[in-house]
């Protein structure tokens, strides 16, 4: 029977996830000094208990504790931020993970599979876009060229920042070459659910859907004091229009989410009228439909607002990320880890995307959730408990024993 060690565990995840903090929250974006700090740090450990490590091209990291047979568990997550983010969205299933791989060494036990952590490069998307670039690499999902052309906001290529940060590993360890029999991901819930429903885990069915698109509105710009108000063409009364209406219909929907996360105005100063708004609409839910006619919806509403305000519209389809669900053999056994452990759970879904989602094209895929205090996440002021964080933990412990049937 594995055993882990919850202090050392609290330990290592209040010390390094420290690296990158400033007042306002983590600013360890993917492959940034922090980033890279971090990483080093994590090498460091899977070295001192004999972890077999390797890069691969997209600079996912992973160490392994060697089993019976080559077959083996991955457990994963990332440690990357957003700007001014919290210390626990990622940092918490890599630690976990970490002492899973530390106390297997410590028992000196020999399971059937081979156990492996991999950290994820870029699982944010903050630094460099779209989200998931280092699993979408190393799954097959994503080219190379692709995923090295994105550019950061200095427009620094994906490339360049590997390179630089000395990440750069072998398209061979790629993981659709060596595909793991089952992936494990244990994180934050990253909403309200669980702390206020009562429960210690959750345990998703899969990720919702998920649709992007930009819309841009154009109006006319003129000076904002002689112009007056019955004669203005305001893309930006515009946009506003637009956000409040989204946000009116998706309240009213089962099962939907909507928001616009990004406003860029021109000319953006204060004595002139904005001529043009781009805006980004983030549609998701687990019913496919119910993205369809939200999408359809907007585009309505965006219409309606043009002739309201004399307004050109333009709509644009930034990307889709299919729904997924995680395979219900994992799925039975993490119930079974939560009822031996006489943990409160209950089954949901994911509303934010996860390294996890592409696994599933390569591996046997299940998640474990806990808390998240107030539902705040990717803020300074994300909270989970040391209890509930040692609860997850001991839920991942008790599914690895199970699925490896030998420890």
């Amino acid at each position: 029977m594995l055993s882990v060690n919850v202090n050392r565990f609290l330990s290592t995840f209040h010390s390094l996830t420290n690296i990158g903090w400033t007042e306002e929250g983590v600013m360890r974006l993917a492959l940034n000094e922090y980033d890279v700090k971090v990483r080093e740090e994590l090498i460091k450990i899977l070295s001192s208990i004999g972890s077999i490590i390797s890069v691969d091209d997209a600079g996912n990291i992973r160490g392994s504790i060697r089993g019976k047979s080559d077959d083996y568990i991955l457990i994963g997550s990332h440690m990357d931020s957003v700007p001014y983010g919290g210390k626990y969205d990622g940092f918490y299933g890599v630690m976990a993970g970490l002492e899973i791989l530390r106390s297997i060494k410590d028992l000196n036990v020999t399971t059937n599979y081979t156990i492996s952590l991999i950290d994820f490069t870029n699982e944010e998307g903050a630094r460099f876009q779209p989200s998931l670039l280092g699993s979408g690499l190393t799954t097959g999902v994503f080219e190379r060229e692709y995923v090295y052309s994105r550019r950061d906001k200095d427009n620094i290529t994906f490339e360049k920042a590997l390179i630089d940060s000395g990440f750069m590993g072998d398209k061979n360890n790629r993981l659709v070459y060596n595909k793991p029999e089952y992936y494990l991901e244990l994180h934050i819930e990253q909403g309200p659910i669980l702390e206020e429903e009562g429960y210690q885990i959750g345990i998703p069915l899969g990720i919702v859907g998920l649709t992007v698109y930009e819309f841009t509105f154009k109006g006319q710009s003129s000076q904002a004091g002689p112009t007056p108000m019955n004669r203005r063409r305001d893309a930006l009364v515009g946009a506003s229009k637009f956000v409040t209406r989204i946000r009116d219909f998706a309240r009213n929907e089962e099962d939907l989410r909507a928001t616009v996360g990004i406003l860029n105005v021109k000319p953006n100063i204060y004595n002139a009228i904005p001529r043009e708004v781009k805006l980004t609409l983030d549609v998701r839910s687990p019913n496919k439909n119910k993205i369809e006619i939200a999408i359809n919806k907007a585009i309505e509403i965006s219409k309606e607002i043009a002739e309201e305000e004399n307004l050109e519209i333009k709509y644009t389809h930034l990307w889709t990320a299919q729904q997924v669900n995680f395979d219900e053999d994992v799925i039975k056994t993490i119930e079974k880890a939560c009822k031996e452990l006489n943990m409160r759970y209950k089954f949901m879904y994911s509303w934010a995307g996860h390294d996890a989602q592409y696994m599933t094209r390569i591996s046997k895929v299940g998640m474990i959730f806990i808390p998240s205090h107030l539902g705040i996440s990717h803020a300074k002021e994300e909270y989970s408990s040391d209890e509930d964080m040692v609860n997850g933990l001991r839920v991942l412990q008790k599914t690895i024993e199970l699925l490896d049937g030998g420890i």
